[in-house]
């Protein structure tokens, strides 16, 4: 017994309204709007995390960071920028240093100098002494071998957002993983079947 197969094309308008809408502005449009979407949340998500992890408010972080939009007609990538410089450890780190140099501090004469080994200060959500630094003009420093005095930096939010391995990116990638070919095929079916 043979088996013959015929296959005949009956609506004709609509598929070539289908073929028309794939290859229109439209669709170009939508998978835009898609990544930028997509972008918009990433964003929000490492507001939240880099947040999370250096102690930096979460204020800092986001008046900082924008989503540089893709274009539907143009360039189709969408990014998250993130432009600071890198944050001194007395801005958040609430620093604490002591210097002792009064030899009458313990009421009589000839009592012991001495000072904090260093400042005390907050920096990745861990409070801890800073050996070797010290605390003066609303700076915390370290001198170096040369005698030059170098400033002491808690975070960098550049490289938190975008170094590799490091626990944002690793978090926005499993996130684009996940969800930007769902968001970008959402929207380019609200063109195809409107």
């Amino acid at each position: 017994m043979a088996m013959q197969l015929t296959a005949t094309l009956e609506r004709t308008s609509e598929f070539s309204i289908l073929v028309q809408r794939l290859g229109s502005p439209a669709m170009a449009a939508a998978a835009a709007m898609g990544l930028n979407e997509h972008a918009a949340e990433t964003r929000r998500q490492s507001v939240t995390r880099v947040s999370a992890f250096t102690g930096v408010p979460a204020g800092r972080v986001g008046g900082v960071t924008r989503v540089k939009k893709a274009r539907g007609g143009g360039l189709m990538m969408a990014e998250v920028i993130t432009r600071d410089e890198a944050i001194g450890l007395e801005e958040y780190g609430n620093p604490h240093w002591v210097r002792d140099l009064n030899p009458l501090a313990d009421g009589k004469f000839g009592g012991s100098v001495s000072s904090m080994a260093g400042v005390e200060a907050t920096a990745w959500n861990r409070r801890r002494v800073h050996r070797g630094t010290f605390f003066a003009q609303g700076v915390v420093w370290k001198r170096q071998e040369s005698g030059r005095l170098r400033k002491i930096f808690s975070t960098v939010l550049a490289n938190e957002m975008a170094k590799p391995g490091w626990k944002n990116v690793l978090g926005a990638e499993a996130f684009l993983q996940m969800d930007l070919e769902r968001r970008v095929v959402r929207h380019i079916l609200r063109v195809v079947a409107p």
